[in-house]
């Protein structure tokens, strides 16, 4: 986990001037102190840049121990200093050491380089700092009077903005509960703004603030669809090797579905020494797939068991702290993240990303089109793209208050208007950038602390050239089919877990194999009771319990100024009972309560037993 801080005085201060330069920096050591989320004993690298003369200043922090320079994270020297997140190709990392950031001809190898991070360059008088074209790896902002601040942690800037304190942004909140994670480009922290996806915003002589946009991969349109495929297939394997490239151990999940098969295809075609594992129990459909995948492979499979205990009723129940799990999640991603997910707690140690690569699905959404593995028989058209979009982004629109349902559905206006130029290309890009992209910004680094996580399949490079196939080409899942062919021929062909290819759901398509349309069924598990458990999803007295008594017992909170109090009753009632509708409202209570703050771990919390299935 890194964290980073640029700060840039406008162009009224001269470069002689201490003040406010150093109070800024002074201010942000401060913020970065409260959501640090792994304790100062931890920390393998705490930097500044902060020239003697000039406007800018760049303060640097990493828990993560030194491995490889793609994950460096910093370069610096008296006349320029580069830092970064995520991991970044080799290439571009050379490009860093031999530019500066003031000069435009580093603009390109970031654009098109290689991995998934964010940048962050200064010299003494310019600070710019560049997202990827999925924006995967998140950058904020503040416009201050006297200053731009740039910085990947939200609550930083938010703490920086009002004073020490984190103000939350109504509109920002109810978009989170609207979909269960921020979707919009409007963020959580009242004044703190997101940088573009694929966009560089910076600060110099020509401009305080200035925004400039990457201008695609245009030139590789024209390649025919076997040629891009290949080098899309190319592109997957070479980073597969980068980022298992030293390490001593690496693993795959191998679940029911396309995107972890299109991993596990693209790190054997690569001869990556690799095992894979399923978590869940092992009647599970999802274990039964890996399986069959792991086995055609030549493979090591695991099926990784839920912990179980036995509880008040004498049957195996799982006992989940909801509390404890919400700190984690939380402190880990800056008071912006969805306690679903379950996130380790930062405050071990990092371990090195060269001991284990955990390589995961993530992002697979993408290369099968996003919303456009949707379209299987009809053109996209302007109606059924907002059809879609407002489907799957407004899932818990029934839980606001309707002026904030009015306000979020404004937020999406320009993605929804969109569709009226390109309905195809709006349930493409915007799945890329404001579902994958925003979801992993604010999700995935957590998950790196105790097993380095490794998204193989958000890749700038690939992800870049992605966008340069065509609507009907993106459509049904075809791209994604393309390419696990190409990998590991045959797998393609094995069942997944309730589910098929997009182009061949309605019956055998002539795109691909009419006649092994049968042998493909879906894997079911009907008859399996335990097959589909999963603790966070169940609807139970005890968990629904907890969340009533948390979310709705602060009358007082800036929650009920957005979400309808009576709907939320409902939801958590019972019959309408909706998981992940209830997880994000206890998050965003959470949040609001500002426990995540605290450096220290809850030390008494509820313990909440969900029982398994017989």
């Amino acid at each position: 986990m890194r964290l980073i801080v640029g700060i840039r005085v406008k162009n009224h201060i001269t470069p002689e001037s201490r003040e406010p330069r150093f109070g800024l920096v002074r201010q942000a050591l401060s913020a970065l102190e409260r959501v640090q989320p792994w304790p100062a004993a931890n920390t393998t690298q705490a930097l500044q840049w902060v020239p003697g003369k000039g406007r800018t200043a760049v303060i640097y922090r990493s828990n993560e121990p030194e491995s490889v320079p793609e994950r460096g994270g910093w370069l610096g020297n008296k006349q320029r200093c580069w830092a970064w997140t995520g991991v970044m190709g080799a290439d571009t990392v050379a490009a860093l050491r031999g530019h500066d950031v003031d000069r435009g001809t580093i603009d390109d190898p970031i654009w098109d380089g290689i991995g998934s991070f964010a940048t962050l360059g200064a010299t003494p008088d310019t600070l710019a700092a560049y997202t990827n074209t999925h924006r995967s790896e998140a950058m904020y902002w503040i416009d201050l009077p006297d200053a731009l601040v740039i910085s990947n942690s939200a609550a930083a800037l938010s703490l920086m903005r009002n004073g020490g304190k984190v103000e939350p942004s109504r509109l920002g909140i109810a978009g989170f509960i609207m979909h269960g994670l921020p979707i919009t480009d409007t963020v959580p922290f009242l004044g703190v703004q997101l940088v573009p996806a694929g966009a560089k915003i910076s600060g110099g002589a020509a401009a305080n603030i200035a925004v400039t946009h990457d201008p695609g991969a245009s030139e590789f349109a024209a390649r025919p669809y076997a040629e891009r495929v290949d080098s899309l297939a190319d592109s997957l394997v070479s980073y597969a090797r980068m980022l298992s490239n030293g390490v001593e151990s690496v693993a795959a999940a191998a679940t029911g579905g396309k995107d972890s098969r299109l991993v596990i295809s693209a790190l054997h075609a690569a001869g990556v020494g690799f095992s894979t594992y399923t978590n869940g129990l092992p009647e599970s459909g999802e274990a039964h797939v890996g399986k069959s995948v792991a086995k055609l492979l030549g493979i090591e499979h695991v099926t990784q068991v839920p912990r179980t205990t036995t509880g008040k009723s004498g049957k195996q129940v799982i006992a989940a702290e909801p509390e404890r799990q919400a700190w984690q999640t939380l402190r880990s991603t800056g008071g912006l993240g969805n306690a679903f997910t379950v996130l380790p707690n930062p405050s071990q140690q990092h371990v090195s990303p060269l001991k284990k690569a955990n390589f995961g699905g993530q992002g697979g959404e993408i290369i099968r089109g996003g919303f456009l593995r949707y379209m299987e028989a009809d053109a996209p058209s302007a109606d059924r793209t907002l059809d879609i979009l407002t489907r799957y982004w407004t899932n818990n629109r029934d839980l606001l208050q309707p002026f904030a349902q009015e306000a979020v559905l404004a937020d999406f206006r320009p993605i929804f208007d969109s569709r009226w130029s390109d309905p195809g290309r709006t349930l493409f890009e915007g799945y890329i950038t404001n579902r994958t992209g925003r979801w992993l910004a604010t999700m995935r680094h957590g998950e790196s602390v105790v097993a380095p996580h490794a998204t193989l399949l958000i890749n700038n490079q690939l992800v870049r050239r992605l966008k340069t196939f065509s609507t009907e080409e993106m459509r049904s899942e075809k791209v994604s089919h393309s390419l696990m062919s190409r990998l590991a021929p045959g797998v393609q062909d094995l069942p997944f877990f309730r589910d098929r290819w997009a182009f061949e759901k309605a019956g055998p398509s002539g795109f691909y194999d009419p006649n092994g349309w049968d042998a493909r069924a879906p894997h079911t598990a009907h008859e399996q009771p335990r097959a589909n458990f999963n603790w966070r999803s169940v609807y139970g007295r005890d968990l629904s319990g907890f969340f009533k008594s948390y979310i709705l017992g602060d009358a007082n909170s800036a929650l009920f100024d957005v979400v309808d109090r009576r709907a939320v009753e409902r939801m958590l009632g019972g019959r309408q009972y909706r998981a992940p509708a209830a997880w994000a409202l206890f998050s965003a209570q959470y949040s609001l309560n500002g426990g995540w703050l605290s450096a220290e771990e809850p030390r008494q919390v509820e313990v909440v037993e969900i029982e398994v299935p017989d």
